[in-house]
């Protein structure tokens, strides 16, 4: 049986499960389908790609690092604190 056309909403509320090939065969055809025939959701593929290639490029030039204790125990006493804890 044949899906339904998707809408540009379904197509951004899936297109990660899309990129990360998590999709069922099916889901995935619908998808391709209207990304084919839709230039608004082309160029936000287009976009997400760029913003993944560029955060990998500069996640290969900075250095990881974790935060000094002080902050990490400021930041929890702040989040405990909104919390209510």
């Amino acid at each position: 049986m044949r899906q339904p056309p998707v809408r540009c909403v379904e197509f951004v509320e899936s297109v990660t499960d899309w990129m990360e090939d998590a999709l069922d065969h099916d889901d995935r055809l619908t998808l391709e389908e209207h990304l084919a025939i839709c230039p608004h959701c082309t160029e936000y593929v287009g976009q997400l790609r760029l913003a993944v290639a560029l955060l990998r490029e500069v996640g290969e030039t900075v250095p990881r690092t974790s935060p000094p204790p002080e902050a990490r125990a400021s930041l929890l006493d702040a989040f405990r604190h909104e919390r209510g804890a």
